[in-house]
């Protein structure tokens, strides 16, 4: 701990903390659920229903200002602080604790324990054989060492970190009814369009829709792309991920299914079947056989306006009513040729894809806020809970 400024005192977490082991016994209690990135929510939000049974007897009583952690899932970050000004119960799997008393500030306890090196001490406390499933007891998390600075600079850090959480939150919330309101924009305008237009078969307003191919690549050390349904995000192509192989594959490969700029790909294997993207992409690349991809004729359909149709929410149920009852959730060649989309003129297919376009703009404008903020939190709490940088009091 020598790294820490002489002033910061150096203890076990035990020596702040006490676990609270609170039956609710009766009544009306709002059962609660644990979550590492919503908080202590009530289940009802958490999982759109309450999924305790109706006798939550020997759940524990969490109020306001508590801590609760799923020792299953500690090693991940479950843990978190009941911010809501009700009492409520949650699970008794759940470790619950509090602060003893004022001579620790609940507020960068908080940010403490969300905090990268709080997460790498939760894994060399977490036992068992299963590396998904290894439990964190409270003895053992108490027993945790750390070096903590005087009161008042906790609340000072506290209060820095906090903001920036409102900042993202503020942002978030932002973004979340953007998103809200392009999904009732594009109902109510596909909706419109539908009803006035004659319904088509992909298979008739494409040149060419066609999948990759069964492929393990022999080599990933090459310099050619091949791209994957991991890849492929609701209206963008996720390249954090690259994959290459070796050049030969990519010749064997590419002969099949030789993708354009502006073709939809469209993920057709998976939990993530019926993500769609343009491709943007100026070069070759090889494609699995997890990913289609659909080349709109451009005399009778605008790429854009069928992109934007293949992430509505009606066709997103289609998708899913073709897969229902399959052992494999899977989207063959066949389905996706007989889905069917409605085409308005074009010009009006290309206005209604502008307006939607411009929406999913501002919502990825959003989403690179929150990121940048994110990271400035995450780079300010390594720098002000290691003591590195100071803060004025």
């Amino acid at each position: 701990m020598s790294e820490y400024p002489p002033d910061w005192e150096v203890a076990n977490l035990g020596t702040y903390l006490k676990e609270t082991k609170e039956r609710v016994s009766e009544g009306n209690t709002t059962p609660y659920s644990v979550s590492k990135v919503l908080g202590i929510v009530p289940q009802s939000e958490k999982f759109k229903k309450r999924v305790a049974s109706n006798d939550i007897s020997n759940y524990k009583i969490i109020r306001k200002g508590d801590f609760a952690y799923d020792p299953m899932l500690l090693w991940d970050g479950s843990i978190n602080r009941m911010l809501r000004e009700d009492t409520g119960a949650v699970s008794p799997a759940y470790v619950t604790f509090r602060v003893l008393d004022n001579s620790l500030d609940a507020d960068y306890l908080l940010h403490f324990l969300k905090a990268d090196t709080a997460k790498n001490f939760y894994k060399s406390i977490s036992k068992g054989t299963n590396v998904r499933r290894q439990k964190a007891e409270f003895r053992d998390f108490a027993s945790g060492e750390f070096a903590f600075p005087p009161l008042p600079e906790q609340k000072k850090i506290a209060e820095i970190l906090s903001g920036i959480d409102r900042v993202i939150y503020s942002t978030s919330t932002a973004r979340d009814r953007l998103f809200l309101l392009k999904k009732s924009l594009c109902l109510k305008l596909l909706a419109t369009e539908s009803k006035q237009c004659r319904q088509s078969k992909f298979s008739d307003v494409c040149i060419k829709i066609q999948d990759g191919t069964h492929f393990s690549p022999q080599s990933k050390d090459g310099n050619c792309l091949y791209i994957t349904s991991k890849n492929i995000r609701p209206g963008r192509l996720d390249l954090s991920s690259i994959n290459w192989i070796s050049t030969e594959e990519h010749n064997t490969i590419y002969k099949r299914c030789q993708v354009q700029k502006g073709d939809i790909l469209l993920t057709k294997d998976g939990a993530n079947t019926g993500n769609a993207c343009l491709n943007t992409l100026e070069e070759e690349f090889s494609l699995l056989s997890s990913v289609a991809f659909l080349r709109p004729n451009p005399s009778y359909c605008d790429a854009n306006y069928m992109l934007q149709w293949i992430m509505s929410v009606a066709f997103q149920n289609e998708i899913q009513q073709e897969m229902s009852g399959n052992a494999i959730s899977r989207l063959t060649l066949t389905k996706i040729n007989n889905l069917s989309i409605s085409l308005p003129p074009l010009e009006k297919q290309k206005e209604i894809a502008e307006t939607l376009l411009s929406i999913d703009n501002q919502c990825k404008s959003y989403e690179s806020k929150i990121d940048s903020f994110q990271m400035l939190k995450q780079a300010i709490s390594a720098d002000l809970l290691s003591g590195r940088k100071r803060v004025s009091i």
